[in-house]
């Protein structure tokens, strides 16, 4: 299959998915986040891929968040059909029988600090970088960010990521336990590689159960807040405060938020 905004790679019995829009920092359109689902449905049929590595194209960035240029006449309606889209995926990414390792090569913002979440493991490189810059646009996230990463980091630690914008270096993230280590820039996907390599020595049947189990920990809270979100989300776009923040993004200025 060929795909436009993807590259996916094969070696031995790991497959690399590289998100490939570095002209936009590898930012999330849906037809990336589709053509990511489509890998997602091959490997469930693909039992003997065992780990799957998820990467960005470039030394920039992972990726910088969603497309804001799509947001920009987007209707409530269209909004609440993305984020459903956006979670469906990211959920088919929990539910994967493989272990998903990102490999954050720069700049997670947004969608791309929500995606790192969904991983089930996540190595950065010290060029690294991780926020939540929804909240300038005027919106929430649509990725599940607000459900996920709570889970990782602790709810204090994820209000003030969300609430202020402030990024995390990659030490900071690791410190917070968004990422399980971080290594040189330029020795990143060999770790990511080598940590799979030791995912692969496992019995595959008892560790596709053991993440089950583990999900399971905290999927029917995660279930109900999606919804929530999605809801959330969509009525952003039925403010002046969305429009302002997109229109100021792509005019790069300062957003004047007024509270309607």
């Amino acid at each position: 299959m060929v795909f436009q905004d993807i590259l996916v790679e094969t070696e031995g019995r790991i497959r690399t998915v590289t998100l490939n829009r570095p002209e936009v920092l590898n930012a999330l359109r849906e037809k990336t986040l589709l053509e990511f689902e489509s890998v997602l449905d091959e490997l469930h049929k693909e039992t003997q891929i065992g780990v799957l590595i998820a990467t960005g194209s470039g030394d920039r960035a992972f990726c910088a968040g969603g497309d804001i240029k799509a947001l920009e006449k987007m209707t409530s309606r269209e909004a609440e059909s993305f984020a459903r889209t956006a979670h469906r995926i990211l959920d088919k990414m929990e539910n994967l029988p493989q272990p998903i390792i990102a490999a954050v090569n720069g700049y997670a913002l947004g969608a791309g600090c929500d995606l790192v979440a969904a991983c089930d493991l996540a190595v950065a490189s010290e060029k690294a970088v991780f926020g939540e810059p929804p909240l300038g646009l005027g919106i929430v996230t649509p990725f599940g960010g607000t459900q996920r990463i709570p889970r990782l980091i602790g709810p204090r630690r994820s209000k003030h990521l969300f609430f202020t914008g402030e990024t995390l270096d990659a030490q900071t993230a690791l410190q917070f336990g968004l990422v399980n280590s971080v290594v040189k820039h330029e020795a990143l996907m060999a770790e990511a590689k080598a940590l799979a390599e030791k995912i692969l020595s496992r019995a595959p049947i008892p560790l596709k159960y053991c993440k089950q189990l583990i999900n399971l920990t905290s999927v029917k809270g995660i279930k109900e807040g999606d919804e929530e979100e999605i809801q959330l989300y969509a009525k952003c776009f039925d403010t002046e405060d969305s429009k302002e923040g997109i229109k100021a993004f792509l005019e790069k200025r300062k957003p004047r938020f007024k509270g309607e």
